[in-house]
């Protein structure tokens, strides 16, 4: 007999648990409590309370008459056709245990609605924090850290794929929740009654590593050859101008050594005085010293230097024979 009572009893706890529901309802918004099955309830008083001591309202069904207490006149709505109560503008303060319970024909009381309410505030806006940990093939590895207050989570992310590391021991109802795109990373801070998401772009801190590398590497490749050809093209210039200046520079002065060559074996050269044959070659000579390969010819029809002639006619005769 004991055994069955207890299980009887257990039922019951559980039908009762059960029957209570739990509804959680943003900071500042409303919220209605329905009464199920309302279409066949005989009563003949009902009541909405607050935590099974604080009454909210009573209505008589034989009497049609409301009764809306002063703590929840203002605050509240109640509509007789299905027994729903409406509550506005809830608060913090106003999380707790409401329940609906009739008096019926007989005298007794049960619930024929209960909830469990909670109000929270929506979950704040997320920090999200990205680091380069590693970056190879163009898949880049990153650390994450997302907060939303006290609440923080850290995460290792791919391009596709995070992982927990660590996360906050703090008792909180923020929830962190961090996931990866190809391009993004996205943190979202959530509680029963909302969701709060911040992105944050992965291209500046994966993509533009390689890409600054490469084009420093690019830009110095290019200065390099620049420099070459530049310098390549100085030195052709300098050695096309000093061959031209050079082949100028030698074809006036073999013009000029040829005219002075020709002025020295012409007739008009007529040598009086052998004695000054010595000195007009050292003027020769010594004008134009780049002439003197075309002026030693006349200088070896004179004889080598060094041999003074015995007979001054003999010198005067062989310059007469080359001047004629």
């Amino acid at each position: 007999m004991e055994p069955l009572i207890i299980i009887v009893l257990a039922f019951s706890a559980i039908s009762v648990f059960r029957a209570e529901e739990f509804l959680f309802v943003r900071k500042g918004r409303s919220v209605r409590l329905d009464v199920q099955g309302y279409e066949g309830l005989r009563f003949h008083t009902l009541y909405w309370k607050f935590n099974s001591k604080e009454t909210i309202l009573e209505y008589s069904n034989k009497y049609k008459g409301l009764t809306s207490f002063e703590d929840y006149e203002n605050r509240t709505e109640f509509d007789q056709k299905n027994f729903t109560l409406l509550l506005k503008n809830v608060q913090e303060r106003d999380s707790g245990i409401y329940t609906a319970e009739i008096t019926d024909a007989k005298g007794k009381d049960r619930d024929v609605a209960s909830y469990r309410l909670t109000v929270q505030e929506a979950p704040p806006t997320p920090e999200v924090g990205v680091a380069l940990l590693s970056s190879a093939g163009g898949f880049c590895k990153v650390s994450v850290n997302c907060s939303a207050n006290d609440t923080w989570a850290s995460y290792t992310c791919n391009h596709a794929h995070c992982t927990k590391v660590a996360n906050t021991t703090l008792s909180t109802e923020v929830k962190i929740t961090v996931t990866a795109t190809k391009e993004a990373i996205s943190c979202s801070s959530s509680n029963r009654v909302g969701t709060k998401m911040q992105s944050k772009s992965t291209k500046h801190v994966c993509t533009p590593i390689n890409e600054n590398n490469q084009g420093e590497s690019w830009g110095v490749t290019v200065g390099v050859i620049v420099g070459v050809i530049v310098a390549a093209v100085i030195s052709i210039t300098v050695f096309v101008i000093y061959k031209k200046r050079r082949k100028s520079g030698g074809s006036q002065i073999q013009e000029r050594c040829n005219t002075e060559y020709a002025s020295v074996e012409g007739p008009a050269v007529v040598l009086r005085n052998p004695s000054t044959v010595e000195t007009m070659h050292d003027a020769v000579t010594t004008a134009n010293p780049e002439c003197h390969l075309e002026v030693s010819t006349v200088y070896d029809v004179l004889g080598p230097a060094g041999d003074p002639p015995t007979q001054p006619e003999s010198i005067y005769a062989a310059v007469n024979k080359v001047a004629s």
